[in-house]
């Protein structure tokens, strides 16, 4: 299946967290789905008129949603955008949720399905994603290239 790679890790951090010369902006919104266009919102305006912009937005979205479903026992998500290089062209965003149960998980959907698609847009449209699953919750995230 073509597409980014995808990263399973343990329980060490995203591979490119905040380093020198890195933007960095983190909000924390609660666990209702109201919020999705709240966290859509805080990346645009994060992100401004970065080229990737729209795709952070649309896979952030995505995110934030599955954790709203499917993160159960979660109270809030926090949303990190970063953005580094040397004029800020990567952007990595963490979508972390302080939920225990559960592991976010690939679903193969059929046509007439109304969800399950939501990693697959993450896969196609990321240059590199995947998840850290900890104690104190878990963080899927991904990086746009210019």
């Amino acid at each position: 299946m073509p597409g980014a790679p995808i990263t399973a890790i343990g329980t060490q951090r995203a591979p490119s967290a905040i380093h020198f010369g890195s933007i960095a902006e983190t909000r924390s919104f609660a666990r209702r789905v109201e919020e999705v266009p709240e966290a859509r919102r805080f990346v645009r305006k994060a992100l401004g008129d970065h080229p990737g912009s729209m795709d952070a937005e649309l896979l952030t979205c995505e995110l934030v949603t599955n954790a709203v479903k499917h993160a159960a026992d979660a109270d809030a998500i926090t949303v990190v955008v970063v953005r580094h290089g040397e004029q800020g062209q990567y952007v990595h965003v963490d979508v972390i949720d302080d939920g225990r149960a559960g592991l976010p998980h690939w679903r193969e959907a059929s046509g007439t399905d109304e969800s399950g698609r939501g990693f697959h847009l993450v896969n196609e449209i990321a240059h590199r994603w995947g998840f850290v699953r900890e104690d104190s919750g878990t963080c899927v995230w991904f990086e746009i290239t210019p």
